[in-house]
């Protein structure tokens, strides 16, 4: 009977030790499946917002934010760094028991990135429509900037930065706009020595060889013309036509006024004889252009006169034949439709 009991409780105690240890052993498997799945969704957040921070970074990194947000840019630079170096030490079972950062911790770090990211952003579009202008102007100025002017641009350049400095670090709008000005200023003044010295430059230095005593109306003719440039140069440096076309139209003054110096010289230099002979053989051309082409004799009137009545009769008989030419065509356009019709 006591062999019996004494079984009996071993079994019991067998029984109810078995049932504690498998009791023991479903809830440490349980609690390391939560562990596991809690330990997947912490990596998954951290993944998922480095990933939409990498991925928003690798989409702007090229839009120029070194230049129009420069200081915002780099600060996104050294926080991407630091990021980046968190992520790497993030461990889920490690959250600052043994030097580890805690997901918060890391989950900070990526939004600092992704704030700068927006905050790049902004400044960028503030300085790009604050400075729209300048920039325009200076992109356009950009391709003509050779060693002569490289000292002004980079001064400009400076300048620009200046401003750009000033719209990150949130200056009085006043201010802002006031270093604009200033830098519009240095912009148009650049913009118009240039021009200047492509366009009017060179024509002055021929117009200072010319002999104002020799040619006193020539040389009139020429320094009103130099000063048409000069007020197009001021009033529109972009309107290359225009500016070719007046700057030729003085070239042309200028030779026109160095042939007239010479004529001048030559006939200042000969005797009263050879002046004689010089002013019988232009009225004897003259005159005979006159009988050839006007059929009218030109001799008994004098030199002036010669040539008025010869510009006269010559306008008149263009006109002549290009009204004879208009008709023409006119006629033969007729025929065309007639035997269309």
């Amino acid at each position: 009977m006591y062999i019996f009991k004494l079984t009996h409780t071993l079994v019991f105690i067998t029984l109810i030790t078995g049932c504690a240890s498998f009791e023991k052993k479903s809830s440490t498997t349980v609690e390391l499946q939560q562990i596991k799945v809690s330990n997947t969704r912490l990596n998954q957040r951290v993944n998922d917002a480095v990933t939409n921070v990498e991925q928003t970074y690798l989409k702007v990194k090229d839009e120029n934010f070194a230049t129009y947000a420069p200081n915002t840019w780099e600060s996104v630079q050294k926080d991407l760094v630091s990021m980046r170096k968190l992520v790497n030490r993030f461990d889920p079972n490690d959250q600052g028991f043994f030097g580890g950062p805690s997901e918060s911790t890391v989950l900070e770090g990526i939004s600092e990135v992704n704030d700068g990211l927006i905050k790049a952003q902004k400044i960028k579009t503030q300085v790009t429509t604050f400075l729209s202008q300048p920039l325009a102007d200076i992109e356009y100025l950009a391709p003509k900037i050779d060693n002569v002017w490289q000292r002004d641009f980079a001064i400009i350049n400076q300048d620009l930065n200046h401003i750009i400095n000033m719209i990150e670090d949130d200056y009085l709008v006043s201010r802002q706009e006031f270093e604009r000005a200033k830098l519009q200023k240095k912009i148009s003044v650049l913009e118009i020595n240039i021009v200047t010295a492509n366009y009017y430059s060179p024509l002055e230095e021929q117009f200072k060889l010319l002999n104002q005593q020799l040619i006193p109306l020539s040389y009139n003719n020429v320094s009103q013309s130099l000063q048409r440039l000069n007020t197009i140069i001021i009033t529109s440096p972009r309107d290359t036509d225009l500016l070719t076309t007046t700057a030729n139209l003085i070239k042309n003054g200028i030779q026109r006024a160095e042939h007239i110096t010479t004529d001048v010289s030559w006939i200042n230099g000969l005797d009263i004889k050879q002046r004689e002979q010089i002013v019988l053989h232009y009225r004897a051309t003259l005159e005979g252009l006159g009988t050839k082409f006007i059929g009218q004799d030109l001799s008994n009137l004098s030199y002036k006169a010669q040539v008025q009545t010869f510009e006269l009769a010559l306008t008149a008989k263009l006109a002549k034949f290009e009204t004879t030419d208009a008709g023409t065509a006119y006629n033969k356009q007729r025929t065309l439709s007639d035997l269309d019709n």
